[in-house]
């Protein structure tokens, strides 16, 4: 089995835990509001901000994987700018003390948010409150026509990383997930009253 089988397979189910913490009902009935919508964006800005901050601090660790060519912040940065929304208070210790493997963990998660990202758009356009606020929308398009060529490059990342590392990018993924349910928590505290 591959890395990257392994990753699908062994976080599926807190994968599916996640999504569903991210508005997927009130999202796929059509009906997710512009509150839960601003939400996401926030939720979306501190996780990658702070990946892609760790990130960085690896620049020939992660040479392969571009990062410039990867980020998202500046998409969610417009997206929440085009709603008057200020940026929230970053969350610098999200990956603070992760090591450049286990963050290779953490960027399946934000790449692989990437794949989900054109079904995602086409749901929240089928909201009547959001469809006025999606002209200019950018991060939910994702990498657009480049989506599937991005992924197969990570997953050659992935193909390239010495086995005795599997469990450790493994966990890692799993925790990416759930610090994505801690940001979600932390921002519906801040701001219970918009969502």
């Amino acid at each position: 089995m591959t890395l990257a089988e392994r990753l699908r397979l062994d976080t599926r189910a807190v994968h599916e835990e996640t999504e569903e913490l991210l508005y997927t009902e009130p999202l796929k009935a059509g009906q997710l509001t512009a509150g839960q919508y601003s939400h996401l964006l926030r939720v979306h800005w501190l996780f990658h901000h702070a990946l892609e901050t760790a990130i960085d601090r690896h620049p020939v660790f992660f040479q392969a994987y571009r990062p410039d060519d990867r980020r998202k912040t500046p998409w969610l940065e417009a997206d929440l700018a085009e709603l008057n929304i200020p940026l929230p208070d970053p969350l610098p210790e999200l990956f603070a003390d992760w090591s450049p493997v286990a963050l290779l963990g953490a960027a399946y998660v934000g790449e692989g948010s990437m794949l989900g990202g054109k079904v995602v758009f086409h749901h929240l356009q089928k909201s009547p409150e959001l469809k006025p606020l999606l002209q200019n929308a950018r991060f939910y398009r994702g990498y657009g026509a480049e989506a599937l060529e991005k992924w197969k490059a990570f997953g050659a990342i992935l193909a390239g990383q010495k086995e005795s590392d599997h469990d450790q990018i493994v966990e890692a993924a799993h925790r990416t997930f759930r610090a994505y349910h801690d940001v979600f928590r932390h921002t519906k505290r801040q701001n219970p009253a918009v969502v």
